[in-house]
């Protein structure tokens, strides 16, 4: 009885009223049925569906795909920007859970941004139709459920003040690596932007060298915002940046991989 009091308070209660009836916002199970789904997929149901198929090429998808994520991701970051144009400033800012329509227009941004995050899965069902199954690795899965599950994080507690750190330059960078990715499945472009696949992994890091120093100052006893979120944070951060390290020392620095 005490977990379940526990989880009410954290989950019902704490939530930010005007998000909390939103689809998916009002309810844990859905999203969790789409991880499991999303799991389920990628390593069960769709190897077997594609057992004794041959890969599907998927290019046109692939470019209105990538289209789409460059889009939404300079969509995101440009109507942030109208609102906080300090956004990229490692600073103390407390969430605005007013009705003020600066304050809705950024609850929305942020609850598109969770939706995008969900749209994010496809890609790992892109590889499994074309079985790039080396793709496929447990830095790539878990990076995709963990961004879902911090940014319906983010939009049902705290969608605004310091969190628009973390959305606007998460989605800055998805901006950058959805350009590389369409312009690289175009012949006559993709060798000649290859050697700059090496620094999409590098401002990835450097993202979350900049996300672990904002929530630092979040948990700073001078900022006055809840710590609970930024402390769930802080260790993903780390884990994150040591798989994205472990990945690009093991793919570009170590001499038997290195291109």
């Amino acid at each position: 009885m005490g977990l379940a009091k526990t989880f009410n308070y954290y989950y019902y209660e704490m939530a930010d009223p005007r998000v909390k009836d939103w689809p998916l916002m009002g309810n844990l199970c859905p999203t969790l049925l789409i991880l499991a789904s999303y799991v389920y997929f990628v390593f069960e149901c769709g190897p077997r569906f594609m057992k004794n198929r041959p890969a599907y090429e998927l290019n046109t998808f692939i470019r209105l795909y990538n289209m789409f994520q460059i889009t939404a991701n300079a969509y995101i970051v440009y109507e942030i920007l109208a609102v906080y144009p300090d956004a990229a400033a490692l600073r103390c800012c407390t969430v605005d859970y007013s009705l003020n329509p600066d304050a809705i227009k950024i609850a929305r941004i942020f609850y598109f941004f969770a939706l995008l995050k969900i749209i994010d899965l496809i890609e790992t069902g892109l590889f499994v139709l074309r079985k790039k199954n080396n793709q496929i690795s447990f830095l790539h899965v878990y990076h995709h459920l963990s961004t879902v599950f911090y940014s319906m994080m983010f939009a049902r507690y705290m969608a605004g003040g310091m969190s628009v750190f973390f959305v606007s330059m998460n989605s800055g960078i998805h901006a950058i690596m959805y350009s590389y990715y369409f312009f690289s499945n175009i012949e006559g472009i993709k060798e000649a932007i290859h050697p700059f696949k090496r620094y999409i992994t590098i401002i990835q890091m450097v993202q979350f060298v900049f996300m672990l120093l904002h929530a630092l100052i979040g948990l700073s006893p001078f900022c006055s915002i809840t710590k609970v979120p930024v402390i769930l944070m802080v260790p993903n951060i780390l884990l994150n940046f040591s798989l994205f390290y472990y990945f690009y020392r093991k793919t570009y620095l170590d001499p038997k991989n290195a291109r």
